[in-house]
């Protein structure tokens, strides 16, 4: 490096003259292209925050959402459509966790467990429910609770807590955003069913 140097020194000064104006101008490409990574990078950053954003409201607008209460009578009337099958309590919570085992599993969730609710009265319509506990991706969560507030015979979400399981390092996430969560999920009993809990 010293030898290159005295090199230099000794050169011409048009020599010297462009090698100055070549080491500036790849410096100032080197700066230049930097830039243009750190740019690009923190862009990429920020939309993925966004898209973030979006999905936790369109969760939060799922969660929020009910469906509307018809009277008990017209519940009777439309038989099957509005009743979650099985004619007992655990037949009828049995068919609730297959439904959301069945979501979970085409979402891409994982149900680490789930169990039996007492049964709450709404509109004087008994509903019969389970509490799960999920993990997965923001989208996996998404999914899941769509479709189980969109599948028939309709259920209610009545209760949902989620968070971040992600570690997170000088405000930075330390890998796609994974939530676990616990949801109440409620579905209307037929008023046949014998809903009396077994001690």
């Amino acid at each position: 490096m010293t030898e290159l140097l005295i090199t230099l020194m000794n050169a011409p000064r048009a020599v010297q003259r462009s090698t100055a104006i070549g080491i500036l101008i790849f410096i100032v490409a080197l700066i230049t292209l930097a830039t243009t990574l750190l740019t690009s990078a923190l862009f990429d950053r920020i939309s993925h925050i966004e898209e973030m954003r979006m999905e936790l409201f369109r969760l939060d607008q799922i969660i929020a959402r009910r469906p509307p209460r018809l009277p008990v009578e017209k519940q009777q009337t439309e038989g099957g459509l509005l009743f979650i099958e099985g004619d007992s309590l655990p037949v009828i919570q049995a068919r609730l966790q297959e439904r959301v085992n069945a979501a979970a599993s085409v979402s891409g969730a994982l149900v680490v467990s789930i169990s039996g609710t007492q049964q709450v009265q709404i509109n004087g319509a008994a509903y019969v429910g389970v509490r799960a506990d999920v993990e997965g991706s923001l989208g996996a969560f998404h999914d899941v609770i769509r479709q189980l507030e969109t599948s028939e015979p309709p259920l209610i979400i009545r209760k949902a807590s989620i968070r971040s399981t992600n570690v997170v390092s000088q405000g930075r996430l330390s890998g796609p955003l994974q939530l676990t969560g616990q949801i109440a999920i409620y579905g209307a009993a037929n008023p046949a069913a014998d809903l009396k809990e077994n001690r």
